[in-house]
């Protein structure tokens, strides 16, 4: 059997394992999603999503909580469009987008083979294990349309903007993907307010190391960017945006406020990425060691670049949550990935240590995605019994509802229902959202031993 015909044997076999593997990829994140119950907000803009009575109304919702909140209008019209609907539709629909997420991630890793399972499996894995809070980025209904989908939108973005890259489009050619890549653009724009900025200035690099090689800009490429300039304008000055700083709190102001500001994104950094750095530098190091060419580091360091500046771009808010680092995550995740594949495999050494470390990764994350998979049953199936129980209540003429908590035991990081949990108090604001959207006068919670307990003295 000669050289060629291995080859496309091979091929054929990496192609069949690629295809499974995003077959794969979809069902592992569509058990999660099913098994993720709605929580606080998805309750809330549920009530006032069930008030519309057509598309045109969530347009009118929207453009009030454009001009009174956020601007981020793209993200909550998803939401909008899927809280009118059944929760099914939305665990497929957000379990295609995290694999197509994947997808466009493997895409922009440059000096990988074709159908390269190593590339993509570490995708998967770094997605599962290095997200920033992945109960509210990815399986969270409300926090899933907003940093999930947005940074798909971007990264789809930012493929389509590579893929006119690699085609060069010239003359007439230029026309359908112009046009494609404004319309695109502006979507990408007005996704999320650091993540965006962090796509708008790799679109920019891009563009310069392009117009330093060929000595011009093509017409799709300043299409891109103005659709970008033209979202990103939209959602940062929406009239909202200068409404909700009002309620934003911060404890110093002046100079110290903004070193304040630095402090806090470097702990999270910190706390979110030490791992993913500290791989960086590794593989950084080898691939010099190896006396490569800095081109063939290029892509890593834009890469990593882009994340710090989207990082940094959080400067500019006074307490930024934890979730608003996941498409920093995600452009750090490609620059680290990146930096893995362009290490040779030429070293017998290297090779094996790169396998055998993501098979000991793969096997680590193995047994948590089936402990934290049960968990994760657990909780929903105690969510679904108190929502069946306040209707219960409510039908029973009670208003004043008091249901358990859930219990401390099933708590792991692939769920947001316990720092989204029911209070004792009924005036807490989850207590309050409950009791609006089931229309009852008050909702406590206690734990479920007292409860059962308290169940059993009613006659």
């Amino acid at each position: 059997m000669n050289k060629i015909t291995l080859d496309v044997k091979n091929e054929k076999f990496r192609r069949i394992v690629f295809i499974g593997m995003v077959i794969i990829s979809f069902f592992m994140i569509l058990i999660y999603n099913v098994f993720t119950p709605a929580m606080t907000d998805d309750l809330s803009y549920g009530k006032i999503v069930a008030g519309a009575n057509s598309f045109l109304d969530l347009i009118r919702q929207e453009r009030h909580q454009y001009a009174t909140w956020t601007g981020r209008s793209v993200s909550h019209m998803i939401l909008r469009s899927f809280l009118m609907g059944d929760k099914w539709l939305f665990n497929i629909c957000n379990s295609l987008v995290f694999t197509a997420l994947t997808l466009f991630m493997y895409y922009n890793i440059e000096n990988k083979k074709k159908y390269d399972i190593f590339i993509y499996l570490l995708i998967n894995l770094f997605l599962w294990t290095f997200s920033v809070s992945f109960a509210q980025t990815v399986l969270w209904e409300t926090g899933a349309c907003n940093y999930l989908w947005g940074s798909t939108i971007i990264m789809g973005y930012i493929s389509a903007f590579r893929y006119c890259l690699k085609r060069n489009y010239r003359g007439n050619r230029q026309v359908a993907p112009a046009i494609g890549l404004f319309l695109l653009g502006i979507l990408a724009g007005w996704c999320n307010e650091n993540t965006s900025g962090g796509g708008i200035l790799l679109i920019l690099i891009w563009m310069g190391f392009y117009a330093w090689e060929h000595k011009k800009i093509r017409l799709w490429m300043v299409s891109g960017i103005a659709g970008n300039a033209i979202g990103f304008l939209f959602m940062t000055l929406a009239p909202g945006n200068a409404n909700r700083k009002q309620f934003m709190e911060e404890e110093h102001t002046g100079i110290v406020a903004m070193v304040s500001r630095w402090l806090k994104c470097n702990l999270a950094i910190r706390n979110h990425f030490f791992i993913l750095l500290a791989i960086c530098i590794v593989v950084f190091v080898i691939v010099r060691l190896q006396q490569a060419q800095w081109k063939k580091s290029r892509n890593m360091l834009i890469y990593l670049f882009i994340f710090i500046a989207t990082c940094y771009a959080l400067v500019l808010t006074p307490e930024p949550v934890a979730r608003a680092y996941f498409g920093a995550g995600i452009f750090l995740m490609v620059g680290c990935i990146q930096g893995i594949s362009d290490v040779s495999d030429k070293d017998l050494y290297l090779k094996a240590l790169k396998i055998s470390t993501t098979a000991i990764f793969a096997l680590s994350f193995f047994f948590t995605y089936m402990e934290s998979g049960a968990n994760l049953m657990r909780i929903y199936r105690e969510s679904s019994e108190r929502f069946a129980y306040i209707e219960e209540q409510k039908a029973a003429g009670i208003m004043d509802i008091t249901v358990p908590l859930l219990r401390p035991a099933f708590e792991t990081k692939y769920s947001d229902a316990y720092n989204s949990e029911l209070s004792e108090d009924s005036a807490y604001w989850v207590n309050v959202a409950y009791a609006t959207y089931y229309e009852v006068d008050s909702i406590t919670a206690i734990p479920r031993t007292e409860w059962e307990e308290e169940i059993l003295t009613i006659p």
